[in-house]
This record gives structure tokens, sequence and C-alpha cells, in this order.
């Protein structure tokens, strides 16, 4: 079947961008557009998510299943980093449509997919165009390519320069708010020096007065009350010289998987409810240069804070994801041990305050177990997210490559 004329196919991807949100929205609508105009060529378009190692698949494609995420590591992704030529399904290729099929569970026998166009735009690789095609329509093929080719460069620059302009607005208020927590956490320190000798000074007072006074019941509970109490804050001003007084990094080789399991082997089961269980999962061995100790502090916290937020449920799964990312080079790669639990979530009214000093909903809590975690973090050469919806909480500890 032949083509409409290409300038309104043009006109409808810049009028769709232009209508969209954003430009990563105007993603599910492309191979709706693509069938209107190239209606024998059923498709699927693959492109590559803003945080992760993988490609979300867009476009309804009829079938009993759901077409799959594809790793960025699969065969098909790596096949088109680099190229940028179609190809077509035939003698001399029908070994890597294999092979495509096997990452991609069947997907390319299921559909019949023939044809793979990959998306280029200036320097962006960012995903593949699946279609099933004639192979005898060398007319048709050759435009439906031409015309995938010249919207990518239409829409990714756009997702691009849209996602870029996000890093950054991210980036600049995390740094503004870590160097704002800083200063909060030197001043804490520095008054928790002075409070340390009057409050010492208090408990030898009122040590004195019970002696002086005699045991009556009354006065017993109220020194235990003001002994209790006072307990309480010497323990936050610990906190607070502990963290003020970071010794200088000890740094080692650390195997992400072997310190995840090893540090749940020392977690006595007792903490671990019987109704919560946990997953690990370790797409590689991957190693990082770190300092174990510190990086175990953060993450027996995050953990904590996730078997918290499962308490009051019935049932509960706090998953482990440790895997690797990057965005254009091998030299930005960054590690990720993501926790993620399947609890309540945090509420919207508290997501901007959870990484503050002293923010606390516990009872008992001293608002410091995030802070000093992403603190910590920092120190690292790292970074600490967190994710919150109402399908529960996921907390990135991000580490830089070796």
């Amino acid at each position: 079947m032949t083509p409409r004329h290409p300038e309104e196919f043009y006109h409808e991807i810049a009028a769709a961008l232009q209508s969209a949100r954003s430009a990563r929205l105007f993603l599910p609508f492309f191979p709706g557009l693509l069938r209107d105009h190239f209606p024998a060529c059923p498709c699927l378009l693959y492109y590559k998510e803003a945080e992760g190692n993988f490609f979300r698949p867009y476009g309804d494609v009829d079938g009993k299943k759901d077409p799959p995420f594809i790793r960025e590591e699969s065969n098909l992704i790596e096949s088109f980093t680099g190229r940028t030529e179609i190809m077509l399904a035939g003698a001399q290729t029908r070994m890597y449509f294999d092979l495509f099929n096997l990452d991609s569970e069947d997907l390319f026998a299921e559909k019949g997919f023939n044809l793979v166009v990959p998306l280029h735009a200036r320097k962006y690789f960012r995903g593949l165009l699946l279609a099933r095609v004639d192979e005898r329509d060398g007319k048709q093929i050759s435009a439906l390519a031409a015309a995938v080719r010249t919207a990518a460069t239409m829409f990714i620059p756009l997702i691009e320069a849209e996602q870029m302009e996000f890093d950054n607005d991210k980036n600049y208020y995390r740094l503004f708010k870590f160097d704002r927590l800083v200063l909060l956490g030197q001043m804490a320190a520095s008054l928790a020096h002075e409070l340390r000798t009057p409050l010492t000074t208090v408990l030898f007072e009122i040590a004195a007065i019970r002696n002086h006074l005699g045991s009556e019941p009354a006065i017993t509970a109220a020194y235990e009350k003001i002994n209790r109490e006072v307990g309480r804050a010497n323990q936050l001003i610990e906190s607070l010289l502990v963290f003020s007084k970071f010794k200088d990094l000890n740094l080692t080789c650390v195997g992400l998987h072997e310190f995840v399991e090893s540090t749940l082997r020392e977690i006595p089961a007792k903490k671990i409810p019987a109704h919560v269980q946990i997953l690990v999962q370790a797409d590689s061995e991957i190693r990082v240069t770190s300092d174990g100790n510190r990086l175990k502090q953060v993450f027996i916290n995050v953990l904590f804070n996730a078997l918290e937020a499962l308490a009051e449920q019935k049932s509960g799964t706090i998953s482990i994801h440790i895997y690797s990312e990057y965005k254009e080079l091998p030299r930005n790669v960054r590690h990720i041990v993501a926790v993620s639990d399947n609890g309540p979530g945090i509420p919207d009214a508290i997501k901007d305050r959870v990484l503050e000093p002293f923010f606390t909903t516990k009872k008992e809590g001293t608002g410091l177990g995030l802070y000093i975690s992403y603190s910590i973090m920092k120190t690292l050469k790292g970074d600490l997210e967190i994710q919150s919806s109402r399908q529960g909480t996921r907390v990135n500890l991000i580490l830089p490559a070796r």
C-alpha cells in the first residue's frame, strides 16, 4: 500500500509534539501515527527509559501478552547501538533475528516482525522501530525507514533537551539542599558540643538532690523520668557528634552482591518479621571502591525503614536490585543498589522533607537517619535518591564507578 504524502506525516508529528505535555509523552502516539500512514505495516516502538538500563515498548500490538521490556545489554540493542542502517530479515540476517527473538521473549516470532529501524539523532541512539513488512515491496520499506528516521530527528533532540533540563534542575536543587544541610549539620554539631556540659551538670545535680531528699516514690519517679529524658538528649547529641567527626575513608574493593548478602546474614532473624519477604537480584557481580562500613550503615538504615513501612501490612516484599547504568559513555557509569518496598509510600505532604535533619514521623525517632545516610553517600562520591508513590517506596544508593 502506498503511504500518504510524507509532508503530511511530518506535520502531524510536529503537531503531536507541540500538543503533548512533554516530549516523552509523545512516544505512545508515534506508532499510531505510523500505522495511519503505513496501514500494511504493523509496528512497535522501543525507546530507552530515562532511568535504568532498559527500553520500554510503545504501541498496541495484538497478542496474548504485552511486549516485554528489553535490557540495554541484549543482543537486539547492542546490535544497533552503532548501526544506523535498517536490518531486514533474510537468508544472511536470519541468525541475527533468531538472537533478537531470544532477547525479546519470542516477540519477533509471535508478531512476525522482519524489519528493524534504529532511531538515531545527532550522537544519540535512543530506540528501535520493529515492523512487519512485505519483503518484496522495497519502495514501501524505504519510505517507512525514511519516515522513521526523519521523525526521530524531530523528537529525540526534544526528549534529550527536556531530560537534560530536568536533570540540571534536580542536580541544582539537590546541591542547594545538600549545602544547606551541611550548614545545618555544622550548626547542630557546635550546639551539641555546647549542650553536653550543662546536661552532665544537670544529671549530677539531680542525683545530689535525690540523695538529699531521700527515696520517696514521687521523688524516685521524677528522678527516673528526668534521667531518662536527659539520656535521650545525650543519645541525640552523640549521633550528631559521630556524624560531625567522620574519620578518613577506609576505601576497599567491595563486591555489591556479596556485600548485600553478607549484611542480610548479619541481621538477627527476629528483626525481620515473618510476613516480610526479602528478594535480592543482581544483574552481575559489580565491584566498587568504597568504605564498606559506612555503606553498611546506610544500607541497614534504609532496609530498616523499609521494614517499618511494612509493619502494619499482613504481607510485604522488599526487593533489592543491584545493577549499573550509564547515560552516554561507559565512563559515566554509576552503580545502584535499589531497595524497594510495597508499603503505603511516603505521603505527598512530607516527601520534600524526609532528608531534613530532625524531621521524623516516628515517636522515638531523632530525624537523623536518612539525613546522615544521605550525607554518607555524598562523602562516598555517590548519592541517595528516594522515589515514592502509593505502590511503595524505592531508595537508590548510587555509587560511582571504580
